[in-house]
């Protein structure tokens, strides 16, 4: 009896836990791949602009930087908004979002300091 409770218990954790984030993205609002990448450039636009680094060669201020990603992304900023909306409301694919994005960030920098040791040598 102890037995089937436990198996009933794990194959209702392994299907609540597997379904949301199996969750269908409606056509409207951006892919979770897309959104991954679109908030990894958005990230790095805002660290520039707070370290006076432009993005771009022609970057003159915050909503050209913006406007630099929504081009590389060939999306809107109300796309980008709307879909930002719709996975707040989703925390649980909204984290698996943010896990990946923090992992590019941390790409980005690991490649960024291999750059500048390598122009000290």
């Amino acid at each position: 009896m102890k037995l089937l409770f436990l198996q009933f218990l794990f194959c209702l954790l392994s299907v609540s836990c597997s379904n949301s984030n199996k969750m269908n993205i409606p056509k409207e609002y951006l892919t979770r791949d897309t959104m991954i990448e679109v908030i990894t450039d958005v990230h790095l636009v805002q660290a520039s602009q707070r370290l006076n680094i432009p993005i771009d060669t022609a970057d003159t201020g915050t909503a050209t930087s913006f406007n630099y990603v929504w081009k590389k992304h060939h999306i809107t900023e109300v796309e980008y908004k709307r879909s930002l909306d719709f996975y707040s409301h989703n925390p649980s694919i909204l984290d698996t979002i943010y896990e990946k994005v923090l992992n590019n960030l941390s790409q980005e920098k690991a490649e960024l300091m291999g750059k500048k040791n390598i122009k000290k040598l």
